[in-house]
């Protein structure tokens, strides 16, 4: 029998504590979703140490016992906040296909493949869109069960014929793992984050200390000091410290914690907080408070648009940890050594069952239960209203460069194409303006566009280097092209690139290089950033929290409005066209204008909403020069 180590426990505590404070508080916990994967470090060690323990004392390891323990461990809680969280979207979330998408998150998360659906179906972890699905952490669940059904299998295949190799090959695999991350990081960072391989290099990182066959003293206090202090960088550092930085940092330290514990019986001080009531107590609960913080903290942000006040947030964190109690004493705990056992075999096979027929319940309940007329509902029209071309003609951020322009991606094919727009998404989004403005004169119009890729010549979009390369590429074929068009129409992300130097001079590279060959250069100014997606906003009893209040925005603005103006000042052909006169009245900056969504999600610009904008520009340049209209 293994002898319990309570620091491990503790450092259980900082994880989760550390992915709520995250959740809950961004601001003052920036890189607390690193808790994932010092939870990645605990699980490889824990899970490497028993099952070595097992063969070296009975030469063997019965896969079907932890394969059982497994499904006492995880399975019980996990139905339970599934089901509780698909009752509580049916009830709450009111945007039609929110219930539905709800439903395959839980049928994905409960056939423990909720990473592959979150890659399939999110722009990223870190994409605001995600804010609102309760069952996102689960993807953690997915990577950790696909270590667990493998590893168990490997490691009794190469002790079976390479006992004496198990850690070289278990170091190499770790090594080719931290590679692959890196590779996909810069190709695909959706797969880098949640796909299993790419982790596991980190749950090796605890299974080689668990593997540890040398003996050489150790200072444990300098050792868990050392990682207190490493761990407390990556959860806390201002600034924009990248993921790719931070998750290193957290594996590090977290991996010489449980080396401390593991080689050590001295942590000093380290160890006696860590051993402590508290400590243990978020340890012990550490699985359940998991599981029940994050729906509690999406579905409220689903009926409360924008952020929660951080008063809601921090009594939904305390109604986490009760529940999480609550869930330990009277679920977790009993379940996990119950008085009757049944025999492994039939427990697994049971738990797989139950997997299958539990996820498939969950897709036929939320499709059953969803309100509405589905894909005809207002909400859903809102976050469909985009170009129609979108995924045909549109790249992504790391699609490769093969042609500028897409084929068949301009507005009319029998025209000479004279107008075009370049730019990044919003640019996207202001596609039907060029389409508009090329009909009144006649021909066609194309466009160019790219997600985070601005129309800057040599612009460093500080992507993933393979994207950032792809984004120069880019730009380098599109302005090559847009040189031989009448009207050029420029559109970014002004906001997100305020007070930005270099973006500047690249942005007036690119007019200086232009405006001599093209006869009109239209740069559209900025837009808002709202709260929450507009077809959020549409059916919530607190509409009015999506908004921004006009002076907030016109704030925001200033820097960008004064550069364009800039420009405008500089080339006469040049026009700044003000966009905040349709988006806002004198006091706010709402999301529903007329019925209709004036946003397809919190910050792109509606189809219909351009149109209807495109209508009065061009009515009130019938006549005349260009210019920009006021603001108001």
């Amino acid at each position: 029998m293994l002898g319990y180590k309570p620091e491990i426990d503790g450092l259980r505590a900082l994880a989760v504590l550390s992915v709520i404070g995250f959740h809950a508080f961004p601001t003052i916990f920036p890189g607390g979703f690193v808790g994932v994967d010092v939870f990645f470090v605990i699980s490889g060690y824990i899970i490497t140490r028993l099952l070595n323990a097992e063969w070296n004392a009975n030469g063997s390891i019965d896969l079907s016992a932890f394969y059982a323990r497994r499904v006492r461990r995880i399975f019980p809680m996990l139905v339970a906040v599934v089901a509780c969280t698909l009752v509580a979207s049916n009830l709450l979330l009111q945007g039609v296909g929110e219930v539905e998408a709800v439903g395959r998150s839980a049928a994905a998360s409960l056939l423990f493949v909720g990473n592959l659906y979150f890659q399939a179906n999110t722009g990223g972890y870190f994409d605001p869109v995600v804010e609102r699905l309760p069952l996102l952490h689960l993807w953690s669940l997915g990577v950790e069960e696909q270590f667990y059904l493998l590893w168990p299998v490997l490691m009794v295949l190469v002790l079976r014929r390479r006992p004496g190799r198990l850690f070289g090959i278990v170091a190499a695999c770790a090594l080719f793992s931290f590679l692959l991350a890196l590779g996909l990081g810069l190709f695909s960072p959706n797969a880098a984050f949640y796909q299993m391989p790419a982790r596991f290099w980190e749950l090796a990182a605890g299974g080689l200390i668990a593997l540890r066959t040398w003996h050489r003293p150790i200072s444990g206090r300098l050792l868990s000091i050392t990682a207190i202090g490493l761990l407390m960088l990556a959860v806390v550092l201002p600034g924009a410290l990248p993921g790719g930085v931070r998750v290193p940092l957290a594996v590090t330290a977290a991996a010489m914690l449980v080396y401390a514990s593991h080689a050590s019986a001295d942590l000093g001080r380290v160890g006696a907080v860590l051993r402590s009531g508290p400590a243990l107590f978020f340890g012990l609960i550490s699985y359940s408070l998991y599981l029940w913080h994050w729906p509690l903290l999406a579905l409220a942000r689903a009926v409360h648009p924008g952020q929660a006040p951080a008063l809601t947030r921090a009594m939904l964190c305390a109604a986490a940890v009760a529940l999480a109690w609550a869930s330990f004493r009277l679920v977790e705990n009993p379940l996990r050594h119950p008085a009757r056992t049944t025999p492994n075999r039939q427990l697994v096979f049971a738990g797989l069952l139950t997997s299958l027929v539990l996820a498939y319940c969950s897709v036929v309940f939320t499709d059953a239960m969803a309100r509405g007329p589905g894909e005809d509902s207002p909400a859903e029209r809102i976050s469909r209203d985009f170009p129609e071309n979108r995924f045909r003609c549109h790249s992504t951020g790391d699609e490769a460069v093969t042609q500028v322009p897409k084929r068949g991606c301009n507005s009319a094919v029998d025209k000479p194409v004279r107008v075009a727009i370049w730019g990044d998404s919003y640019a996207l989004a202001w596609q039907p303006f060029a389409w508009a403005l090329a009909a009144q004169e006649g021909g066609a119009a194309i466009s160019f566009s790219r997600d985070a890729c601005p129309p800057a010549i040599d612009y460093d979009n500080r992507k993933q280097l393979l994207e950032a390369q792809r984004c120069k590429a880019f730009n380098a074929l599109a302005i090559s092209e847009v040189e031989a068009v009448d009207t050029l129409i420029l559109s970014a992300a002004w906001l997100a690139h305020a007070g930005e130097d270099d973006f500047a001079r690249q942005i007036e590279q690119t007019v200086a290089r232009v405006a001599p060959r093209v006869r009109n250069v239209l740069i559209l100014g900025p837009t808002p950033y709202l709260n929450e997606s507009a077809s959020a906003c549409l059916d919530s009893p607190q509409a009015e929290a999506c908004s921004v209040s006009r002076q907030e925005f016109d704030r925001q603005a200033a820097p960008s409005r004064t550069f364009i103006r800039s420009l405008q000042a500089k080339h006469a052909n040049v026009t700044y066209v003000e966009p905040a006169g349709f988006f806002c009245d004198a006091n706010r900056c709402p999301a529903i204008k007329d019925g209709y969504g004036l946003y397809w999600d919190r910050n792109h610009v509606s189809s219909t909403a351009v149109r209807k904008f495109s209508e009065g520009f061009l009515a009130a340049h019938s006549t005349g020069p260009l210019a920009t209209p006021p603001m108001n």
